[in-house]
């Protein structure tokens, strides 16, 4: 997986966001970074819709009422573990605190509450798991009440996030708001036998406006799967830190978030660059934040070739940054009412239809939409930008983003049996990725008795099937049914075997998702 943005950079201004607002730093090519992507909500600014942005307008959703968050500490016995000098707990502290400098003086209301602190309980279950609890009150002026109760946390008991975010959404849904959010900081999943995903679709079904992010500290495979699905239950974004200088960065820019949705600085993004007439004659481009810079008449469409290396994932966000030109020859200008459009066609390296098709979208300026397409081969793909029913505007905006889409961490693991496929032991785990064009993984299992295969879905709305062969002469064993959410396979083996997984969602409304696959003895 690449690193950043190659031709952009993003760069936010502290300072600048303590006053609701966003900096756009130039960088040495002479680009300016554009605000209009968000990095936390899936890098699309959650626009008012309808807003036509005459070069710069300040947007306040809802008049004044302010942005309400509370902030989910975790205060397990896992956080006294060491890492490096310091222990979890006392990192994460830190984060916090220094991130409240970000929302003292801007439109937010903030309140902690915390979990697993509680030492005077018995170190059970029965008596820890009841212990989270709201330290703070809402405030908006001064967060020292917030950076107290934070610095007398220590880490002692059980995790119990389902039960926290619903506690959070009651205490959010009691405080007056524009928009109402979660932020939930922890360093491991569920130990009280709640379901934290199924908690947060629920919140989510309750209307009352709010999301919750998720930013976890130094987690295994198995943890993360479960925070990033919180997360997408939830409507909010998952923020990975790995140490103690991510999760400080992490925090930060939960908290910057926070004050842009407070208060938006919108600033048209233009970065025109020539694209190809054709598949056959599409320009290289590298990732990067780009608008078309010509009006395309209905029909055109301008190509790029995007680089991308096996087991990578190319990520395309379209923005509609302006209503509809109108008017014939040297008469054009952009209405006031008619709708804009655009279409993202996703290509293979041949130029055929793939990945995730040709989302479009005919929509009100802040309108996004997105295309994928997932590198089984090394070869790249091609993308396409226009639209077939209406002209294109020079203002129409897109990003190219490659993520990393690997199994195992190395690569793609082939489908076929004489392909190249990872390998798992007992006790261990791992994870993969289906969606698109990548159809399936095999993982080869070094056994020599029975075993369980587990199988967990990021998207436990994706169909999935497995298929189950001996190893050594590629025989079928058995084929599961396709259907949604978590399986567990009880396998009957001597030798090692080869598991299959494999998307069963529909060709033209393909989706994908990340999983993780565990084994276990029996």
């Amino acid at each position: 997986m690449r690193a950043g943005i190659s031709g952009l950079a993003w760069v936010f201004s502290l300072a600048a966001a303590a006053n609701a607002q966003t900096t756009v730093a130039p960088v040495d090519h002479g680009i300016e970074a554009c605000p209009a992507f968000d990095i936390i909500q899936q890098r699309i600014l959650e626009v008012v819709r309808g807003v036509s942005f005459e070069d710069r307008e300040t947007v306040a959703p809802e008049g004044d009422a302010p942005v309400a968050v509370q902030f989910i500490l975790d205060a397990s016995g896992s956080m006294g573990a060491s890492a490096g000098a310091q222990t979890k707990m006392e990192i994460a502290r830190t984060a916090f605190i220094n991130a409240l400098d970000v929302i003292e003086d801007a439109n937010v209301m903030a309140s902690l509450r915390a979990y697993g602190f509680d030492s005077s309980v018995e170190h059970t279950a029965d008596a820890s798991c009841p212990n989270t609890e709201r330290m703070t009150g809402f405030t908006g002026d001064d967060m020292t009440e917030l950076r107290a109760a934070a610095a007398g946390l220590s880490p002692y008991g059980y995790t119990p996030i389902a039960a926290s975010l619903e506690a959070a959404a009651m205490d959010l849904m009691e405080t007056e708001a524009r928009e109402r959010l979660i932020v939930l900081l922890s360093d491991g999943e569920e130990t009280c036998g709640g379901d934290p995903v199924a908690m947060a679709e629920t919140i989510r079904g309750w209307d009352i406006n709010v999301s919750a992010y998720v930013v976890g500290f130094d987690l295994d495979a198995a943890q993360e799967a479960q925070m990033r699905a919180v997360a997408a239950a939830a409507g909010g974004r998952y923020i990975n830190a790995p140490d103690g200088e991510a999760l400080a960065e992490a925090m930060r820019e939960v908290a910057g978030m926070t004050v842009r949705r407070s208060e938006r600085e919108l600033i048209r993004c233009e970065n025109p660059v020539q694209g190809g007439l054709t598949p056959d004659t599409a320009i290289p481009l590298e990732p990067g934040i780009y608008t078309t810079g010509e009006l395309l008449p209905r029909g055109e469409f301008r190509y790029f070739r995007i680089d991308t290396d096996e087991g990578e994932m190319g990520v395309v966000r379209g923005l509609l940054q302006s209503y509809a030109y109108v008017g014939r020859d040297d008469e054009v200008e952009e209405s006031g009412a008619v709708l804009g459009a655009m279409t993202i066609r996703m290509l293979n390296p041949d130029g055929e239809r793939a990945g995730s098709g040709f989302p479009r979208e005919r929509d009100l300026p802040g309108t996004s939409l997105t295309g994928y397409y997932v590198d089984t081969t090394g070869e790249g793909f091609i993308i396409g930008v226009g639209d077939n029913y209406e002209r294109t505007t020079p203002l129409s905006l897109f990003e190219v983003a490659i993520e990393d889409a690997s199994d195992h961490g190395a690569g793609d693991a082939d489908s076929e049996q004489d392909g190249e496929f990872p390998t798992l032991a007992v006790g261990e785990s791992s994870q993969g990725l289906i969606g698109h064009d990548d159809l399936s993984d095999l993982w080869r299992i070094e056994t020599d008795g029975p075993i369980d295969v587990t199988v967990a879905f990021e998207n436990e709305a994706m169909r999935q099937q497995a298929t189950i062969y001996d190893a050594e002469t590629g025989r079928r064993l058995r084929r599961e049914r396709a259907q949604t959410g978590a399986r567990s396979y009880a396998i009957e083996a001597t030798g090692p075997v080869l598991v299959e997984i494999m998307t069963a969602e529909p060709r033209l409304a393909s989706r994908h998702s990340r999983y993780v696959i565990s084994v276990s003895g029996r």
